[in-house]
């Protein structure tokens, strides 16, 4: 007989009325009987709800507490609220007022709520760096203008993103744009001051990501974002490369920031044919050669926030230097793209031999430290492809590609979580549009578009749909030159595409 339904239990048992002894991260009832296992809380927006591409509220509702550890929120079509995944229950409650005593309008709680849950969700690889994000940046957005302005474009952004046009009756697009001429001046201001703060530098990385979710081709200001993150971190080494544990929750957020910013310079940028000189490196974009021989001071851990090492995004970061160099036709660099083959070679050894530590700060469970490990040796093979295909300039066909292809389709074929924030998923953009590069067979284009889909499903940034655009308007290139066996390089489909990774 079905006993008193759990009010804090697991979905299944709630949903069968069955009593949830609540175990983590699967309960006894769920693991007796193999069934999929989520906790979950519904925040109750009175009673209002979705209404096709809008979202309503009552006048003078309140946002619920959201809680504050592991947990990631998603948007559904249900009367009763937004529904949050979680595993733990630290509470952090959105305020009705900010500090200052000013309330704060109700379409912005529920843009705030939004971000918490949501947006910091879709960059996640696992809820505790989502904990780590809302316990260091909420309180301090609180008392900051300019990164709440931010944070709350963010929000209208994903909105925006999901197809849900309005917000209280209000077009978000006119929401977002209020924020952006109101936001960005203070912001402007702030940095004017010639003084560099963590608050700075986590305001124009959230402004950066604004614009990577309403990404449209030929809008590149989330570069010049990036310019200015680079610019406030020049000259503080010791913050981008300090492995000493953080003393308070704005440097744990502080810490995953800094690897988001190193990782969106792997983002594929897609500018439009008619601006296509901005992706031409010129010798200020340059800078100094760089050196594979010198043994990198990053360490070969997996990183919790990026899904992989420091130690191979440094790889990735000295082929696109390598790439520029010799991007005007000249002799490429043999010698320093040999050395860096046997890095990444040398790395997948070691790798698959000894697993290597995951630097998260938390006790993963078996199937995250899977997850991380698979997510790991995917960037693995993606970098194996760009040292093929922008220092050798090998075609999609050759065996080295097509064997690093064959891997990673092996790898995300397994039983990774799939089109889910807080899972490695969330970091899958530069494997997934590499993998589509070098597609040029029917089954290995469906195969692509379907792994983009799914991260189009866990992030819903629009960077994606143009990442998809782009993969259609590489093949339509390749079908046109009449290669169906992968004769070209997908280098010169990118190029003939204009659809270069992007360089700082």
């Amino acid at each position: 007989m079905p006993g008193p339904r759990s009010r804090q239990g697991c979905e299944e048992c709630r949903r069968r009325r069955r009593k949830c002894d609540e175990l983590k991260p699967r309960c006894g009832q769920c693991s007796a009987f193999r069934r999929p296992c989520k906790y979950t809380l519904r925040l109750v927006w009175g009673v209002g709800g979705r209404n096709g591409s809008s979202w309503q509220s009552p006048a003078g509702s309140q946002p619920s507490s959201l809680l504050g550890a592991s947990q990631a929120c998603r948007a559904t079509d249900r009367d009763e609220g937004i529904v949050v995944r979680q595993s733990a229950a630290a509470e952090l409650s959105l305020p009705r007022r900010l500090p200052n005593g000013i309330p704060l309008p109700p379409t912005y709680q529920r843009l705030l709520s939004y971000f918490m849950g949501d947006i910091l969700a879709s960059l996640s690889c696992h809820p505790s760096i989502h904990q780590d994000l809302r316990q260091g940046l909420v309180p301090v957005t609180l008392e900051s203008p300019q990164l709440m302005s931010a944070c709350l474009a963010l929000s209208a952004a994903g909105f925006l993103s999901r197809g849900i046009l309005s917000l209280d009756g209000v077009e978000i697009s006119k929401i977002l744009g209020h924020l952006q001429s109101s936001g960005l001046p203070l912001l402007r201001g702030a940095l004017e001051t010639g003084q560099m703060s963590e608050t700075l530098l986590a305001t124009c990385l959230i402004w950066c990501l604004t614009d990577v979710f309403t990404y449209r081709q030929g809008t590149s200001s989330w570069r010049i974002h990036l310019q200015g993150v680079r610019a406030l971190l020049d000259g503080d080494v010791a913050r981008r490369r300090s492995t000493a544990p953080p003393s308070s929750a704005l440097q744990s957020a502080m810490k995953h920031l800094h690897q988001l910013y190193l990782s969106l310079q792997t983002l594929p940028y897609i500018p439009p044919s008619e601006v296509s000189e901005l992706a031409a490196p010129g010798p200020a974009a340059t800078g100094p050669r760089p050196n594979p021989n010198l043994e990198s001071a990053s360490s070969p851990a997996i990183d919790g926030f990026l899904g992989y090492s420091d130690e191979l995004l440094d790889v990735l970061h000295q082929i696109d230097q390598l790439s520029r160099l010799t991007s005007d036709g000249s002799e490429q660099p043999s010698f320093d793209a040999d050395i860096l083959l046997g890095k990444v070679k040398a790395m997948i050894r070691r790798d698959n031999k000894t697993p290597p530590a995951i630097a998260i700060g938390t006790p993963l469970s078996p199937e995250y430290g899977r997850e991380f490990t698979l997510c790991h040796q995917i960037f693995q093979q993606a970098t194996l492809i760009h040292l093929s295909r922008r220092l050798y300039h090998l075609p999609s066909g050759s065996e080295p590609i097509q064997s690093a292809v064959r891997a990673m389709q092996e790898m995300l074929s397994s039983n990774m979580s799939q089109g889910q924030p807080c899972h490695t998923w969330v970091a899958m953009a530069m494997p997934l549009f590499t993998l589509g590069c070098e597609a040029f067979t029917e089954e290995q284009r469906r195969f692509a578009l379907d792994k983009v889909d799914k991260l189009e499903e866990c992030i819903r940034s629009l960077h994606v749909r143009i990442i998809r655009q782009a993969l259609h308007d590489i093949w339509r290139v390749r079908a046109s030159l009449g290669d169906s066996t992968g004769e070209l390089c997908a280098g010169r489909l990118l190029g003939m595409c204009q659809v270069p990774f992007l360089h700082l």
